[in-house]
């Protein structure tokens, strides 16, 4: 009797096992770009296009990432930021105002930290990923207001 439970007790842990397998997600991986550079450092988020489940996501490395992700219909968001250098003085405060100015900023921010707004082109994308190993490129740029796209 003790060796059928034995038995038993194993074939359910091979069992979970290989259940588990099935879950653990396909890898994806792949360039990141925007307005055709690489994305530096950031992070990319798979979130289920139905809501029901959990986000995924890794991070954003000299324009690559990898990650492990359920099979299904996913969002993919894609943040990016860098470092702000900030005033030391009103000085140095009213000259980067003077710059930004100059290139055309009109936020009222001097030097914005994100690199990649939530509504550039590609971003924030409907993706069906699907099972096995996949590469997937994301290649945004900036909107253009003018035109709508």
């Amino acid at each position: 009797m003790r060796r059928v439970l034995r038995r038993g007790g194993w074939l359910i842990v091979l069992a979970s096992l290989f259940l588990c397998g099935c879950t653990t997600g396909t890898s994806v991986s792949g360039d990141v770009t925007y307005e055709g550079n690489p994305v530096e450092k950031g992070t990319i988020t798979f979130l289920p296009a139905d809501g029901k489940g959990s986000p995924v996501g890794g991070q954003i490395s000299n324009g690559k990432y990898s990650v492990s992700v359920p099979p299904g219909p996913k969002i993919v968001k894609i943040e990016a930021t860098r470092e702000v250098k900030f005033a030391r003085s009103s000085e140095e405060m009213a000259r980067m105002a003077a710059e930004a100015k100059n290139r055309g900023n009109r936020t009222g921010l001097i030097d914005p930290a994100d690199i990649i707004p939530p509504t550039a082109v590609g971003n924030n994308a409907p993706a069906d990923v699907v099972a096995g190993k996949q590469t997937r490129d994301f290649h945004m740029k900036k909107r253009d207001l003018k035109k709508g796209s």
